[in-house]
């Protein structure tokens, strides 16, 4: 027989020290009242308190010994959430708990990379206003960082054993061209501003590259053929870069490969080339699989996963986009494009994405959701259980994933907030997201960034004079 909770709790309150009697009156006021129809009203036909339903009644299907069954109704369930994709922003904790259940039985089923694109998709509706750990969704902001964490751990063992990283730090390619491109709009005396130029001046400048950085908005010509103007009136200050990026893509110059680098994202390894990342991410075209896992590949016609590694092993796609990711998905702080038809292409669907109307108008950091949204939704809706019984890639086979020390690894706040990587010495690059530019705790990291990495030039200038 089930005793109430209350009743107990209040029985056993003489049995407790003043402290822990004081913590539990207070709790009995605490309410966790959330109405779903108040929290997400119905705007395009969607009733969300009967989708929560239905929800809780298709994860419990795997206590019932159908984890298919369960996997088929959850997906069911995200693809009339995400059709259009724009809709899920009317009910973002409904969004994130369908694709956090989604990535929780494709783990189960070993379903690695998957399941992480499953996590990094359902983060796109956590960016806004983070977790609420009082929820009536199957959803809590701890359980979903670690999982991302977690299976972002395995999936880079995976990847690992495709990355070449004998070549030397400064490896450069032969009549090679590089550039780097930056965005750095902020008053002329603002400490991040006058920082990241000699940064980027000083780093660009050791290397031969060139650097292009917008000061202006003005600065950024509109893109014809692209149909890009970031003085459209639709495109926040985070789509800046796109445009920058697609012009300099069609410089006079023909650059090979252009990194792209926020205003605070401070390179701090004046010995590491771009061309040595380059060559660690992209001289092996093929992407690492698994032996075919039966377990994990339930439906799937006998054979059909090993024909899938075999058609994967005989890919040669060239690698053309290296973006780094922390557990909650991208961070396109920094990224790397080769200059092909393939990155003008991706560059034009990532400016007119169609995902921000309706209740994602409004949406924050919206750039790196419509870049993710590009790059991973459709193919981590497209369930293919041969495809994941040897662990095919969910990214397109012309993007790589980068080790954040390889790309940008970031200030201590950050990397603590999304359980990733906190700079050390060695790491390429310090990004700062999420510190403001006007607090001094922040100007403080970017002084000690400008000055850790000027110290490491002129002990290397040193030592070539010796």
């Amino acid at each position: 027989r089930r005793l109430p909770l209350l009743p107990l709790l209040l029985w056993a309150l003489p049995l407790l020290g003043g402290g822990q009697q004081a913590e539990v009156a207070q709790a009995q006021h605490q309410k966790c009242d959330i109405d779903i129809a108040q929290e997400c009203p119905i705007i395009s036909g969607l009733d969300w308190e009967a989708f929560g339903e239905a929800l809780y009644r298709a994860r419990s299907q795997v206590y019932l010994g159908d984890v298919e069954e369960a996997l088929r109704g959850v997906h069911e369930l995200l693809a009339v959430a995400t059709t259009p994709f724009h809709r899920a922003f009317e009910c973002p904790p409904a969004a994130a708990a369908t694709y956090f259940a989604l990535a929780q039985i494709l783990g189960f089923q070993g379903r690695l990379r998957r399941a992480l694109a499953a996590v990094q998709m359902g983060f796109v509706f956590i960016r806004d206003k983070g977790f609420s750990e009082c929820t009536p969704w199957p959803l809590q902001g701890w359980d979903m960082l670690l999982a991302g964490r977690n299976l972002a751990y395995k999936v880079r063992q995976l990847d690992a054993e495709a990355v070449d990283g004998r070549a030397p730090r400064g490896l450069r390619f032969q009549g090679a061209r590089l550039a780097v491109v930056t965005v750095c709009a902020y008053a002329e005396d603002e400490p991040v501003r006058v920082l990241s130029i000699q940064n980027h001046e000083l780093y660009t400048q050791l290397h031969g590259y060139d650097l292009h950085m917008f000061t202006s908005q003005d600065q950024i010509l509109p893109h014809a053929e692209g149909r890009m103007d970031v003085h459209d009136g639709k495109h926040k200050a985070f789509f800046w870069k796109v445009n920058a990026v697609r012009n300099i893509l069609d410089h006079p110059a023909g650059y090979d490969w252009v990194l792209w680098a926020d205003c605070d994202a401070f390179f701090m390894d004046p010995e590491r080339t771009l061309d040595s990342i380059i060559h660690m991410y992209t001289s092996n075209v093929s992407v690492p699989t698994v032996p075919p896992r039966p377990s994990a590949a339930a439906g799937a016609a006998e054979g059909a996963g090993s024909r899938a590694a075999t058609a994967l092993a005989q890919d040669t796609t060239p690698v053309t986009l290296l973006v780094a990711v922390d557990s909650t998905g991208i961070n396109n702080g920094v990224w790397m494009l080769r200059n092909d038809d393939w990155s003008k292409q991706f560059l034009d669907r990532w400016w007119h994405s169609d995902i921000l109307q309706g209740a994602g108008e409004n949406h924050n950091c919206s750039d790196q959701s419509t870049m993710q949204h590009q790059l991973l939704q459709n193919r981590a809706m497209s369930l293919d259980a041969a495809w994941d019984s040897v662990e095919g890639p969910i990214w397109p086979l012309e993007v790589r994933v980068v080790a954040q020390e390889h790309l940008q690894s970031f200030h201590q706040a950050t990397a603590i907030t999304v359980a990733s990587r906190e700079w050390e010495d060695g790491d390429f690059i310090r990004h700062h997201p999420g510190c403001h530019y006007y607090k001094e705790p922040c100007q403080q990291l970017f002084m000690q960034a400008a000055s850790i990495f000027e110290d490491k030039v002129r002990a290397l200038l040193q030592r070539q004079t010796l």
